[in-house]
C-alpha cells in the first residue's frame, strides 16, 4: 500500500521535499498554508543536506523584487539537484564572484581566487590577501593546518566554544576579527564572532577552503533563478500526479493522544501517513491547538528555533553596466550583491544591500537605510557625487524565514528526536 505525505507548504522548502519523497514511492500532497515563508538569504546552516530546505541566501516577496541567491561550490547536493532537473543555470556558464571584503577608508579586497592553479590549495590564497596583516596571515595559516590537517580538536566539545575565543587563541588581530573574520561568520552563519558557534564555524570553513578547488567558488545567480526553480519542480511534480489543496480557510491539526490525526479546515479532514512541515516554526505553532503545545516537549523545542528576518534595500542604476560583485560589509549591511543585466532597451545593474539583523529595522527607518546603503555604493562603485538616488528607483524588499541557529551552544536548543509527527 502506497504510503501517503502531505507536506504543510507550497514554498520552495516543501517542493523540493515533495520531490526527494516521490522517489521514495510516497504518494504526495501539498497543503498551502497561506502563510508559507519564502527562504531567505541566510543561512543557514552549513550542511549540505539541508541547503535548499534551509534559509539560503534569496527569496521572492513579490515579483520584480528579489534578493539575489548566492551559491558555493560545496553545495555539492544543491548542484547534484540541479543537474538532476536538467535546470537552466548550470555554473559552467555563469560568472564566479569573488568574496571582497570592505576595509575603512579603502576600496573592497577581493580574496585572491586560484585561477589556473587548480593543483594548489585553496588555503595557499591567505598569504596574498591584503585585508590582513603579514602577521595575521602567519597566524591562521599555522593555526589552522595544526586544528584542521592534523585533525587536532580542541579539548572541549568545539560547539560550546564560540568563534572569537578561538580567532583569539589563533592570535588574530582586533582588526582582522573586525574586517574580516565578523562578516565572513555573519555570511555564512548569520552570527557575530562572540556568538558562533565554533564547530559550526570549522564545519563550513573546512567545506569551503578543504574540498575541490572549485568549492571555493561562490556564484551570484540571477534574479528570475528561484521563481524559474520553483516553476520546474512544480511542472515536473505535476507530471507525477502529485496534489494541491489550496483551502480558503486557516487550517489547523487534529490531535489526539496518539498524535497527528489529520489536518482540517471548515469541512475538510485530510488525513495522511506521515506529515512533514515546510513552515517556519511560529507558523507550524500557530497550527496547533493549545493542549499540543503544553503535552508535547517537541514543539517547545520549537519554539525556541527562531526566525531570520531579511530587510534588503535595492537600487537600478540605469544605463549602468557594472560586473558581478558580492562585497561582505560591517555595518549596518551584512553584504552587498551587484547584478549587470541588458534588458532590450538599455544596459541596468541591480545593486541589492542586505542584512539579516533584526535590531536594524527597528532601530533605523526605512529612509535612513535607504540613504546609507545610497552612501555606501557611492564609496563603493565610485558613483558621481553629482548621481541621485531617486532615477534608481530605491525598494525596501522584507523576508522573514526559519532558520536553526549556530550559536554558540545551540546544538542543545535542536529539536528533540521524540516527536509526535510520524
Amino acid at each position: 500500500m502506497t504510503r501517503h505525505a502531505l507536506i504543510l507548504g507550497n514554498n520552495l522548502t516543501g517542493l523540493v521535499t515533495a520531490y526527494r519523497l516521490l522517489h521514495y514511492g510516497f504518494h504526495i500532497s501539498i497543503a498551502d498554508t497561506q502563510q508559507d515563508v519564502q527562504p531567505t538569504d541566510q543561512l543557514r546552516g552549513p550542511h549540505e543536506s539541508i541547503e535548499l530546505a534551509t534559509p539560503i541566501h534569496g527569496s521572492a516577496p513579490a515579483k520584480g523584487q528579489t534578493i539575489p541567491l548566492v551559491l558555493h561550490g560545496f553545495y555539492h547536493a544543491t548542484w547534484s539537484f540541479l543537474q538532476e532537473l536538467s535546470f537552466e543555470w548550470p555554473p559552467q556558464t555563469s560568472q564566479s564572484v569573488a568574496l571582497e571584503f570592505c576595509v575603512e577608508g579603502r576600496k573592497p579586497i577581493a580574496l585572491p581566487q586560484p585561477s589556473g592553479l587548480a593543483w594548489i590549495h585553496p588555503l595557499t590564497r591567505l598569504p596574498f590577501f591584503k585585508g590582513l596583516s603579514w602577521l595575521d596571515r602567519w597566524n591562521v595559516i599555522n593555526f589552522l593546518e595544526k586544528q584542521w590537517e592534523d585533525h587536532r580538536l580542541p579539548q572541549h566539545h568545539p560547539d560550546i566554544e564560540n568563534v572569537e575565543t578561538w580567532l583569539i587563541s589563533a592570535k588574530q588581530s582586533a582588526r582582522s576579527r573586525s574586517h574580516f573574520w565578523n562578516p565572513l561568520c555573519r555570511f555564512f552563519l548569520n552570527c557575530d564572532l562572540p556568538e558562533a558557534s565554533l564547530g559550526l564555524f570549522i564545519e563550513v570553513l573546512s567545506r569551503y577552503w578543504f574540498g575541490k578547488p572549485t568549492d571555493a567558488t561562490t556564484f551570484l545567480a540571477p534574479a528570475e533563478t528561484l521563481e524559474k526553480l520553483e516553476t520546474e519542480i512544480r511542472q515536473s511534480l505535476i507530471h507525477k500526479g502529485f496534489t494541491v489543496h489550496a483551502p480558503d480557510a486557516k487550517m489547523f491539526f487534529h490531535t489526539d493522544d496518539g498524535g497527528i490525526q489529520a489536518v482540517e479546515w471548515m469541512d475538510h479532514h485530510l488525513q495522511a501517513q506521515a506529515y512533514v512541515s515546510a513552515l517556519a516554526p511560529q507558523n507550524l505553532l500557530s497550527l496547533l491547538p493549545e493542549r499540543a503545545l503544553a503535552r508535547y516537549a517537541y514543539f517547545s523545542s520549537l519554539a525556541h528555533i527562531p526566525a531570520v528576518y531579511g530587510l534588503a534595500v535595492q537600487f537600478t542604476l540605469p544605463d549602468t553596466l557594472l560586473t558581478p560583485r558580492l562585497i561582505l560589509h560591517e555595518d549596518p549591511f551584512d553584504w552587498i550583491t551587484c547584478l549587470p543585466s541588458a534588458p532590450p532597451h538599455s544596459p541596468e545593474t541591480v545593486v541589492t544591500c542586505v542584512t539579516l539583523r533584526e535590531s536594524m529595522t527597528q532601530d533605523h527607518t526605512e529612509e535612513w537605510l535607504i540613504d546609507n546603503a545610497w552612501s555606501c555604493l557611492q564609496h563603493l562603485f565610485n558613483l558621481s557625487p553629482a548621481r541621485t538616488q531617486e532615477p534608481c528607483e530605491p525598494q525596501i524588499i522584507r523576508a522573514v524565514g526559519p532558520f536553526f541557529p549556530c550559536h554558540q551552544g545551540a546544538r542543545t536548543h535542536r529539536p528533540l528526536p521524540q516527536t509526535p509527527i510520524p
